[in-house]
């Protein structure tokens, strides 16, 4: 009997990660946990009529609160993390304690590099726990391992993200990821590995025209911190690689950078009237309030994300490049955009890997040392995700 816990259950990917698993026979026993009971609930019961059986359960659930945390997920065999990324040393910690193998969307780079340091626990305990895996960081990790491994070395690797949204009677401004980790990559320094070393630049201080397959097309993408930078220099370091960077961009994406500038990104209390106030904290209230985050119901998603990896270097004495790129759809009938589905899909793919035994490493790993590529990319195409290799 396998038992998935995912944890931060509420959310809109964590909804993505629970409907797919709800579909498979392997999986005998979700649960749902969050601190939003109610909605909860709501993923719950959707996951419920998609299997068309009584498979998930709605718990709730504080990660702070550990011992409570312990008694939720004792008998899980898998922990999804779908809380915010602050708390993935603290998911992990219950992980480790509770004997379960374990599963994040990423930690913008900061906190890759702290969960990478409980390598040897997870080892020592015959646990695995998958440090960033969704679609980017995720697929990108695993599109890169298959394009470098056509290589003999490799000097450069380039991952690139854009988006297109066509949802009908959208109001002029919406936030369709965590306004949190959105606010961390618009003020916290964005890094590269340039020349083999690691350096530190300002967030968007890097920019470049990217063109995409349609229908997202020409970008202008910016420079943001990102977790593939904290793993890729040793995931791909046999292969002589110098340099990696990460770049993004699409519609709303320089707009919501206002927000930051303003101050509105900001952890430092603010005292106004008396009341000492967080200013992200209040933005995040007001964006709730107002029906900002996430789409509203009564539309229909149709948005679009397109992900590029790629790789340059050199076989049999010539210089190449490869480029793979992942155009993620929208999933209207379970109220995704194509920013959720693309990390739910992946997430749950990599889950069926593991649940199957064709993971056999333990410990704390990046996704691009662990998987057979090539059937992940044909697992992933079975979920309507296009993939596309390039040769150059």
């Amino acid at each position: 009997m396998t038992v998935v816990t995912i944890l931060g259950g509420a959310g809109l990917v964590s909804r993505g990660v629970a409907y797919d698993l709800a579909l498979d026979s392997a999986v005998d026993e979700i649960r749902v946990a969050d601190i939003d009971l109610a909605g909860a609930r709501s993923v719950s019961n959707g996951a419920n009529r998609i299997a068309g059986e009584k498979k998930a359960c709605a718990v709730k659930a504080d990660v702070t609160k550990r011992r409570e945390a312990l008694k939720l997920v004792k008998g899980t065999d898998f922990i999804v993390n779908g809380v915010q990324y602050d708390y993935n040393i603290e998911v992990m910690e219950i992980a480790l304690r509770a004997g379960c193998s374990y599963l994040d969307f990423g930690g913008l780079y900061w906190m890759t590099r702290k969960q990478l340091r409980m390598d040897a626990a997870f080892r020592k305990a015959g646990l695995l726990a998958i440090a960033g895996m969704g679609a980017e960081p995720g697929l990108s990790g695993i599109l890169a391992s298959h394009l470098c491994a056509q290589l003999d070395s490799v000097d450069t690797i380039k991952i690139r993200d854009a988006w297109r949204d066509r949802t009908e009677n959208l109001p002029p401004f919406i936030v369709t990821w965590s306004i949190q980790t959105l606010m961390d990559e618009y003020t916290m320094p964005a890094e590269i590995m340039q020349d083999g070393r690691i350096r530190k630049v300002k967030p968007l201080s890097m920019s470049e025209t990217f063109e995409f397959p349609p229908p997202v097309g020409v970008t202008e993408v910016y420079v943001t911190r990102h977790s593939e930078i904290a793993t890729f220099p040793e995931s791909f370091r046999s292969k002589g690689l110098k340099n990696v960077n990460w770049m993004e961009g699409g519609p709303g994406f320089l707009e919501q950078k206002i927000l930051a500038d303003a101050g509105l990104g900001d952890k430092e209390p603010l005292s106004v009237d008396g009341c000492n106030v967080q200013p992200r904290r209040f933005l995040t209230a007001l964006l709730r309030k107002k029906g900002l985050l996430g789409y509203p119901s009564g539309v229909t998603p149709q948005s679009f994300e397109c992900l590029a990896v790629e790789v340059i270097g050199s076989a049999g004495g010539e210089k190449h490049s490869l480029k793979g790129t992942c155009l993620f759809p929208s999933k209207p009938e379970w109220g995704l955009g194509a920013a959720e589905y693309s990390v739910s899909i992946p997430a749950a793919v990599a889950l069926r890997h593991f649940i199957s035994g064709r993971i056999r490493m333990r410990g704390v790993k990046p996704p691009e040392l662990l998987f057979d590529s090539e059937r992940f990319i044909s697992d992933i195409r079975e979920k309507g995700f296009s993939i596309a290799i390039e040769r150059n």
